[in-house]
Order: structure tokens, then sequence, then C-alpha cells
């Protein structure tokens, strides 16, 4: 017998902010909708680099509290997704922002190198005659 899986409502106890129902909804969704899995685990990676509205957007450290209050058809699995899902998102440090290069020792930009031999002449080879 095929089980149909559907997404789940919240309880009462949860209401999410106007700005984060979206975000809300699409969340609980993670269990049902590949999609939406897709959709959780790229805003993992993308986090540190990318800007998300704080406003619309439940953050990464919410989302274990998020699948904890939730009801799920498989708690355990749902708590390993947001787990991954939150343990990448903060894991990633953020692009590492470029140093001004330095002058190097002597002067201009270059070090001073040491004289350079000039190239020795090769011996020319000479093809025998019978």
């Amino acid at each position: 017998m095929r089980r149909s899986l559907t997404q789940l409502a919240c309880h009462g106890q949860c209401r999410p902010d106007p700005a984060r129902h979206e975000h809300h909804n699409r969340l609980l969704q993670v269990e049902t909708d590949p999609d939406a899995l897709l959709d959780l685990f790229e805003t993992a990676v993308t986090w540190a680099e990318l800007e998300y509205p704080e406003e619309s957007t439940i953050a990464p450290h919410e989302w274990l509290d998020f699948a904890e209050r939730h009801r799920w058809h498989d708690p355990e699995r749902v708590l390993r997704i947001f787990g991954l899902a939150t343990d990448i998102a903060l894991r990633a440090a953020p692009a590492p922002v470029a140093e001004p290069l330095g002058m190097a020792a002597g002067s201009g930009i270059c070090p001073t190198l040491d004289p350079v031999e000039p190239p020795r002449p090769r011996p020319r080879l000479r093809l025998a005659r019978p």
C-alpha cells in the first residue's frame, strides 16, 4: 500500500511573522517536495556568500528549532536534513577579502635579484662526412 505524503500544517502554537510566512511554508515542504529540499541545501551552501533578507528568511541557526517545533511524518529524518543543512550553512566561511599587495624588499616593486649570468653559447654539432 502506497502512503501519500502531504505537506504538514502547523499546529496552533506556530505563528511565523507575516514576512517570513512564505519561507516558513517552503521549509515545511522539505519532507515531501524534492525541490524544497534542494532549495534548503542551495540556501545552506550559499548562505555565507549571498545576502538573504533577514526580515523574510528563517536563518540557518533557527532551522533545527524549526524542525523540532513542527510535526513530521518521519521526525528523525527531518532532523537529520535540517541538521546537515544547518551544519553546511554555519561552517561555510565568507569569501576572504583580498589583501592589498605590499612592496617587496629591495627597490621598486620587485626585490633585487642576483645578477643573471649571460647564457653560454651552445656547442655546434658537426655531421661527419664519409
